[in-house]
């Protein structure tokens, strides 16, 4: 490990060794000596919240029964547990609702990706999996149509904040942003997605949607990724950020677990998308934090022991350690460099030069502008750039 990383402490590693939806036996005795050295509990159950696994950790701690851990510290545990599983299914329901009032009704293909809808198909409890929002992909050619009845049906728009329902608008937010952010009636984050891999180029949205499974939840029907390919895609995602959150380390683990997974598939799927050495390190790590000693890592491969030692960065240095590491991830999409190729990245860097130029929604509000003139938001974000820059504020419109 890094010099100026310290090892994981009791707490966090009894929170790796819990982050899992079953424990073995060897893992169970581990949990327990573990426990016999915790005092601070109220300490377990705030990094477990910020970590997004308190009901799972609560779950595991109530069958384990550790005698360190006191009646009131399991009561205040349990509480704020069942308030987090309580948002856990308002986003469930709210994600069946969007389907049953919006997605079917206006026949728009789609699937959801993560949160609630990896829940419903991969766990056996998904109200256990914290959930924060609703990942939704759709064709780029029916957002407009979407976005338009959403917004006029109770959502708003949280990013962009400034967004209006009218399809001028909404057709350059489209060309502005990969993904468009609102929120339903009931305060549920919605995420918008018509690029599946913010412009990098693995994922192709039609084919994608070709693609979907359905599943049952309930009295509705959920589009979502074949297992397979979702699989990969978590693998690239979570990666992505470093590993900070270790309900991702859950999601690992819930789908192999799954009667779907076929590893041979699923690595034939990574080759497919150039994706093997990704595919291949985050399953080290995976059975790495499966140990006692998460720390030891002197039989990983290099990159595998990179990939560990930046996600017990990010899950002792939280937000702050995570967006250190963006700063230096060498391409958008892709958090190490061994991941991608030195065209792709030099294809990358020139990408990151060329974005400050790119006209955003701040340009349509700023100057509202048809279609036929939008050219002209080249030549006038400089322009508003330096009336910013010297605080001058324009007249509201």
């Amino acid at each position: 490990m890094p010099a100026d990383l310290h090892p994981p402490d009791a707490i966090l590693r009894l929170l790796i060794l819990l982050a899992r939806l079953e424990l073995s036996e060897a893992q169970r005795e581990a949990a327990l000596a573990l426990c016999a050295s915790i005092q601070a509990w109220p300490e377990v159950a705030r990094r477990a919240e910020r970590q997004l696994v308190l009901p799972l950790v609560y779950h595991h701690l109530h069958e384990l029964s550790p005698p360190t851990l006191s009646p009131a510290d399991a009561a205040h545990m349990r509480q704020r547990a069942l308030s987090l599983v309580q948002h856990n299914l308002l986003v469930a329901g709210e994600q069946q609702r969007l389907v049953g009032e919006i997605l079917e009704p206006l026949a728009i293909p789609h699937f959801f990706f993560k949160g609630p809808a990896l829940a419903a198909r991969y766990y056996d409890e998904p109200a256990m999996r914290s959930c924060r929002d609703i990942d939704l992909l759709v064709p780029r050619h029916r957002c407009v149509e979407l976005l338009e009845f959403a917004l006029q049906h109770g959502y708003r728009p949280l990013d962009p904040e400034p967004l209006t329902p009218d399809r001028q608008s909404l057709a350059f937010v489209l060309r502005a942003k990969d993904v468009v952010t609102l929120a339903s009636p009931s305060g549920v984050c919605l995420e918008v997605h018509h690029e599946f891999d913010r412009g990098a180029g693995i994922y192709q949205t039609d084919a994608l949607l070709d693609s979907r499974v359905a599943h049952r939840v309930g009295d509705v029907l959920l589009y979502s990724m074949p297992t397979s390919e979702l699989f990969v895609y978590i693998c690239l995602h979570h990666t992505r950020h470093y590993w900070s959150h270790l309900h991702w380390l859950v999601d690992l683990d819930a789908i192999q677990r799954h009667p779907d997974f076929d590893a041979a598939a699923a690595y034939a799927c990574a080759e497919r998308r150039g994706l093997v050495s990704t595919f291949n390190a985050c399953l080290e790590i995976y059975r790495a934090l499966a140990a006692p000693e998460p720390e030891e890592s002197s039989h990983l491969s290099p990159r595998s022991r990179e990939m560990l030692e930046a996600c017990f960065m990010t899950l002792q240095g939280g937000l702050e350690a995570e967006l250190a590491l963006r700063r230096q991830r060498p391409a958008r999409e892709f958090g190490f460099a061994w991941q991608t190729t030195p065209a792709y990245r030099l294809e990358s860097r020139l990408r990151e030069w060329v974005s400050p130029f790119r006209p955003g929604y701040i340009d349509y509000q700023f100057l509202p502008l048809p279609s036929r003139w939008q050219w002209l938001y080249y030549a006038i974000r400089p322009y508003r750039a330096l009336l910013k820059r010297s605080r001058i504020r324009w007249p509201a419109r």
